[in-house]
């Protein structure tokens, strides 16, 4: 039992005391049930305060609610939990001991007693039970997925076995999932995953069609040609005379399927020597990779702290290589642009222009939407958006600054012809933190654009890739369901559009 379970059981049960204590006072009249009812108010502010900080940047009253209304498994079993333990304080409402002519009133209060005690603990065993069921067998309830917009429906394509990452889509009917893993005996490793199914009208099969612990953080993943590329990162580091020092391990792997069955037997880094994994925050390395039309390979790259100056010049960077060049093993990227802190989700959006998602600083000021342009820098880590009293100039700033606590990871641009005009050649991005998939309609504005348009396109339990087909079907990703989805329009949509 987590905090928050444990502040729902506690919050039941206080609750449900407090009903039961001052309905005995109301009833009786009784002095000694004054204690009981000041008592159980006192538990009950007492709980309402402890929830209140179990997650201090949340409401708690709006959190229940947000619990309730996603039907939580460990909500549900936490309040049963709560409710039946104060069931014990409902005897307070059973009238005392008293004897009248023809009917033993002691009798029916023991028979009631009993009933209610027998009860208290039947739920009590029950709800633990199957709480402690939950928790051992990893059972989840995957929360609702929902779309917000009428011309469209969402349905859920497969779970992957292990905690997915990153997406490609070749079509309506084949996508590319990789994933990593840490197996309770020590194996590490990692594995990319193929969903795909004949025709439209056939469920989605999962084979897995690449496994190595060299895929162990694969935080980037591509098509082009018939092959797979992914962006991966090692994590090695040595101490010398009181220094730690971190290994280059990042690197770009072409991965082919050299005799057509279906497995990609073949790896080959095309780029090596990127900054990858490295103290103090190893979560930050070289992510999101794509390919603009003719070939050339983009690939991000994060800083490893949070604000400080690194002594790596490929740091925050998104780095180009040319097309000419990726023939050659290990190709030299050149630097396309600098300023970022965590750059993650990047694709091709209007006029051919480069978008790139960036996670923010640990003030939490909002996350990035950025446009990159060749040369330009981005402030990271001189200057944060709406920092005050520190001026942006010679920094390009930002499209879209999300709001605290939005985290912008995935992001893909959809122009396919198939899509209603007011869903096409728009950017959209997965939203981590606020479960959403954000429609973002962009204009012109100089030399940049501006947000003409951000609507919430749907609600997704923590996505962390979002992929667009030629066909304008959208492949989503959620981390902690571990559930691929597709978003894909109404038959008679489809039918009217063609």
């Amino acid at each position: 039992m987590n905090a928050i379970d444990l502040c729902v059981f506690l919050t039941s049960f206080s609750l449900a005391v407090c009903v039961f204590a001052i309905g005995d006072l109301l009833r009786s009249r009784r002095r000694r049930s004054i204690m009981g009812a000041m008592v159980s108010l006192i538990a009950l502010i007492l709980t309402t305060v402890v929830g209140f900080r179990a997650q201090p940047d949340r409401n708690y009253l709006e959190l229940l609610l947000f619990l309730a209304g996603e039907r939580d498994f460990s909500a549900i079993f936490s309040a049963g939990l709560g409710l039946s333990a104060a069931l014990l304080w409902a005897t307070r409402w059973i009238e005392p001991f008293r004897r009248t002519e023809g009917y033993d009133h002691e009798s029916r209060r023991t028979m009631s007693v009993q009933l209610l005690m027998a009860t208290s603990v039947i739920g009590v065993t029950v709800c633990g039970t199957a709480f402690v069921w939950k928790e051992i067998h990893g059972s989840k309830r995957d929360p609702a997925a929902r779309v917000h917009a009428d011309e469209f429906v969402i349905q859920k394509v497969a779970r992957i076995d292990h905690p997915p990452i990153r997406l490609a889509a070749l079509d309506s009917n084949h996508a590319f999932v990789c994933y990593d893993y840490f197996e309770e005996a020590g194996t590490i490793g990692g594995g990319i995953v193929r969903l795909s199914r004949p025709d439209a009208a056939q469920p989605f099969e999962k084979r897995i069609v690449a496994d190595s612990p060299l895929l162990m953080r694969c935080y980037g993943l591509a098509l082009r040609d018939g092959d797979l590329y992914v962006s991966r990162s090692g994590l090695v580091g040595q101490a010398s005379a009181g220094k730690v020092r971190y290994e280059n391990t990042g690197a770009v792997t072409q991965l082919r399927d050299l005799d057509r069955d279906g497995y990609y037997e073949f790896m080959d880094d095309i780029v090596s020597g990127l900054p990858g994994a490295r103290g103090p925050d190893t979560m930050q390395q070289n992510n999101g990779i794509c390919f603009d039309s003719q070939g050339n390979l983009f690939i991000t790259t994060a800083c490893a702290a949070d604000r400080t100056l690194t002594d790596h010049p490929w740091d925050g960077t998104i780095l180009q290589v040319p097309a000419a060049q990726l023939a050659a093993t290990n190709s030299a990227p050149e630097v396309f642009a600098r300023g970022f802190r965590n750059p993650f989700g990047i694709t091709f959006g209007p006029d051919q222009q480069l978008f790139v998602t960036d996670n923010d600083v640990n003030e939490n000021p909002g996350d990035e939407l950025n446009h990159v342009t060749k040369g330009s820098h981005y402030g990271h880590p001189f200057v944060v958006p709406g920092e005050k009293n520190v001026p942006a100039a010679g920094f390009r700033e930002p499209v879209l600054t999300g709001e605290h606590e939005w985290n912008f990871l995935g992001i893909a641009y959809a122009d396919s012809t198939a899509l209603p005009d007011r869903y096409r050649n728009c950017l959209y991005v997965a939203d981590f933190m606020q479960h959403a998939i954000w429609k973002i309609k962009l204009v012109r504005s100089g030399n940049t654009f501006s947000v003409q348009s951000l609507e919430k396109f749907a609600s997704v339990s923590s996505p962390i890739d979002i992929a667009v087909t030629p066909s304008g079907d959208f492949f989503v990703l959620s981390r902690n369901t571990q559930n691929l989805y597709r978003i894909h329009l109404r038959e008679s949509i489809q039918h009217e559009q063609n």
